[in-house]
């Protein structure tokens, strides 16, 4: 072989080997094959690209409407605020009778069953004062 071929004879030689029967129908499946994964894999960079920006899209939507409910009271919401008791009847705790009496000296006070309902009666009224003074009309 020699060493020091022309370019010519090298192009020569190169489109000769591309013409070749055999090479066509070995690189076209190939080609397929090659093309095929490129394209799966673009569809998947897509897929990949879009579901990130649709999850960057949810939280930046989640965010917002989060922080748009924690903004600056109304004076309505303060007033309201204000009036709501601290301890709501979900956080009530109901005494037994005997716990209810034991809060008292003992043989001051007895329970006493009016019109279907348990009501506290104070044997002495010095006692009933003591306790309930400020608590209103009874």
């Amino acid at each position: 072989m020699k060493p020091n071929l022309d370019r010519e004879t090298e192009r020569a030689l190169l489109d000769a080997v591309l013409r070749d029967e055999e090479w066509e129908a070995a690189n076209t499946p190939l080609r397929a094959g090659t093309l095929a994964a490129f394209r799966r894999r673009q569809r998947r960079r897509r897929l990949t690209r879009a579901s990130a920006g649709l999850l960057v899209l949810t939280a930046a939507i989640g965010a917002a409407s989060h922080w748009r409910g924690r903004g600056v009271a109304t004076p309505s919401q303060v007033a309201s605020s204000r009036t709501v008791a601290p301890n709501t009847p979900s956080h009530l705790r109901y005494l037994s009778d005997s716990e209810l009496l034991a809060l008292f000296p003992e043989g001051s006070c007895v329970l006493a069953e009016v019109d279907g309902r348990k009501e506290l009666i104070f044997l002495d009224a010095k006692t009933e004062q003591t306790y309930l003074a400020g608590t209103g009309p009874r």
